[in-house]
């Protein structure tokens, strides 16, 4: 079963250079089939920062010979072409899994493909539109690129202005030129009275029309819709003009620069060519959430848009270093770590705002401070660099002593939410001494030893080595019955966070594996399509009610430590079969079948690379 992207609302593929970052519809709101910038977004990766209206920007076609509009919305109502086949969505795909996106469509006779990307180092966001027919016959057809514009203020020639903010400025244009006009879209592409140009305090749609000649068996020349942000009108219409100059060898440009990164990128060996294709994509992904300062942000889901989750970041920092872009993963883990405020206890703030760098928490977690230990080390253990523990020494202090100060008569970090924020006060729930904060707290001073020694502060060390061994004596106290890891001391439920500390984060003693793989398995399997719940409760959310892509395979994982090559991979598979055909997966699969949070590069994007490393023995390495 594959999802396409936008059968959610939250659900986007994302396009972005550091610089901008563009959402990408394939569905409406109604699932209607589109292909759609559904937004754009600048300075920040903020849903502050949006550029476009709601209605994003879409293409509409006419074939002349044949008079059949391709119009995704209906929304031309002339009779004829408007009766018949829906528009449908034949293919999406990132080309050779890198930073160019391409949908091929079609109604009826008419074939609209579109490609879209961000030049490398501009701030800037090209389509390019080419057309053909499914049956081959030469024909003149009509493009009418479409954008919805939140406030028009000037034109200059065929460019149009939107100022959004004092720093937002927007500049749009298409090559070949074309004069634009604004208003009722249906008009201006049927020829009725409409206006060239407008100011506009109110959102406007604005429309270009270009004739194009399709020979036989070919698709017509690229027409580009161009989109360049700027914090002043003469920034924007400066960069505007530079990219016009390289527009045709654009697209080229961009594969090319993917295309030196991703050689960048450690070999790990012969994959099928469709595993070949989710390396690439999450890989490309991972590098798209990176903002030009570095920061790792959540992208393409909605209501988490402009979050920076010190979690997550991490996650998306230690699998850069892991996939061997060190460069990258450390320029994104002193900008993530940038964001660190205390709490009045002490510990860090585990969510931010991206744009006022201010806490934005919703749950109460002690995790931080031990993924935060873990996150460095990954880093710097593969970078090789000791300037890295000299620099955020006082971080990693801070963070181990935190841990060894916040441990109660149970000898277990204080009660908290845990990874899933779903515990606690917030909920009407109380807190419990979590299984997954312990344990990562645990595993995090083991390497906050590590970088100690690397640095002569041995007697730290031998500390910090001694809290590793009391947290983890205490967990197989409280929280292990019977052989089986639980969720908490307060709990026997499941936690299938648990499974990483048998394989990615390996603390916990082989004994405890089989009965844990084997109770995960019966109690928290989807009992009609497979994959892993992320935990035993199922009480809290919507989407509780189905797997989620991360826990699936960390269970996969720990079954490969376990030996089980082929029920690991049961699971692997699962995670793919469920995945968007562009080759990205959603965080979790609602109740009905939708999936949410297609694009996010943590869980979903890093656990297929981070699988595949593991499963070819690449991830636990000492370069």
């Amino acid at each position: 079963m594959h999802y396409f992207i936008g059968k959610n609302q939250d659900n986007h593929a994302p396009i972005s250079n550091g610089n901008v970052l563009a959402w990408l519809q394939q569905y409406s709101a109604d699932c209607r089939p589109v292909d759609k910038i559904s937004q754009l977004f600048f300075p920040n990766f903020d849903l502050s920062s949006a550029l476009l209206d709601t209605h994003g920007s879409y293409v509409l076609a006419k074939d002349q010979n044949e008079k059949v509009w391709y119009d995704p919305y209906g929304i031309v109502q002339e009779k004829f072409g408007q009766v018949g086949e829906i528009v449908s969505i034949n293919t999406t795909q990132y080309i050779n899994g890198s930073g160019v996106y391409e949908v091929v469509s079609h109604k009826g006779n008419t074939v609209v493909k579109t490609k879209t990307w961000t030049p490398p180092h501009r701030n800037a966001l090209i389509r390019s539109i080419q057309v053909k027919t499914l049956r081959n016959n030469p024909t003149i057809v009509s493009i009418f690129p479409v954008v919805h514009l939140q406030n028009i203020v000037q034109r200059i020639d065929n460019i149009f202005i939107s100022r959004i903010s004092e720093n937002q400025w927007l500049a749009v244009t298409v090559s070949p030129s074309s004069i634009g006009i604004t208003g009722d879209v249906a008009k201006a592409v049927t020829g009725g009275q409409i206006s060239t140009f407008e100011h506009s305090l109110l959102p406007t749609p604005l429309i270009f029309s270009i004739p194009q000649t399709i020979p036989n068996e070919h698709y017509s020349k690229p027409v580009y819709q161009v989109f360049v942000a700027g914090a002043t009108k003469d920034e924007a219409l400066k960069a505007l003009h530079d990219t016009l100059v390289t527009i045709e060898q654009s697209e080229q440009h961009t594969l090319q620069e993917w295309e030196i990164w991703h050689r960048r990128t450690i070999n790990i060996g012969s994959l099928p060519p469709e595993l070949e294709y989710y390396w690439r994509v999450s890989n490309t992904l991972l590098k798209m959430s990176l903002q030009k300062d570095g920061t790792p942000i959540l992208i393409g889901f909605k209501p988490y848009q402009g979050n920076v989750w010190i979690r997550d970041s991490l996650w998306i920092v230690s699998t850069l270093a892991l996939a061997g872009h060190i460069k990258d993963a450390v320029k994104a883990l002193y900008a993530t770590l940038s964001y660190l405020m205390e709490r009045p206890d002490d510990n860090y703030y585990f969510a931010y705002n991206v744009v006022t760098r201010l806490p934005n928490e919703h749950a109460f977690e002690n995790d931080t401070t031990g993924l935060i230990l873990y996150g460095i080390w990954q880093v710097w253990s593969l970078a090789k660099n000791n300037a890295i523990l000299h620099d955020l020494w006082p971080i990693i202090s801070h963070s181990a002593d935190w841990i060894l100060r916040n441990r109660d008569f149970t000898g277990l970090i204080l009660p908290d939410a845990g990874i899933w924020e779903t515990f606690g006060p917030h909920l009407g729930e109380s807190f419990e001494h979590m299984t997954w904060t312990s344990a990562i707290s645990a595993f995090g001073l083991i390497k906050a030893a590590e970088m100690a020694e690397a640095i002569q502060k041995t007697e730290r060390a031998r500390r910090f080595r001694e809290g590793s061994y009391e947290l983890l004596q205490a967990i197989a106290k409280h929280n292990v019955d019977n052989g089986i890891v639980s969720r908490s001391m307060e709990s026997t439920l499941l936690d299938a966070s648990v499974s990483l500390f048998f394989s990615e984060f390996p603390i916990f003693p082989q004994e405890w594996l089989e009965q844990t793989v084997k109770a995960i398995q019966k109690r928290l399997e989807d009992p009609f399509i497979g994959g892993i719940w992320r935990h035993e409760s199922l009480t809290t959310e919507e989407g509780d009610l189905k797997p989620w892509t991360g826990p699936t395979f960390w269970l996969a994982e720990a079954l490969l430590v376990k030996g089980d090559v082929t029920q690991a991979w049961k699971y692997f598979n699962h995670n793919y079969q469920n995945s968007a055909f562009c080759g990205l997966l959603p965080e979790l699969l609602y109740s009905r079948g939708r999936a949410r949070g297609i694009g996010m590069p943590s869980y979903s994007q890093s656990g297929v690379i981070r699988s595949l490393l593991f499963s070819q023995g690449f991830f636990h390495r000492n370069i």
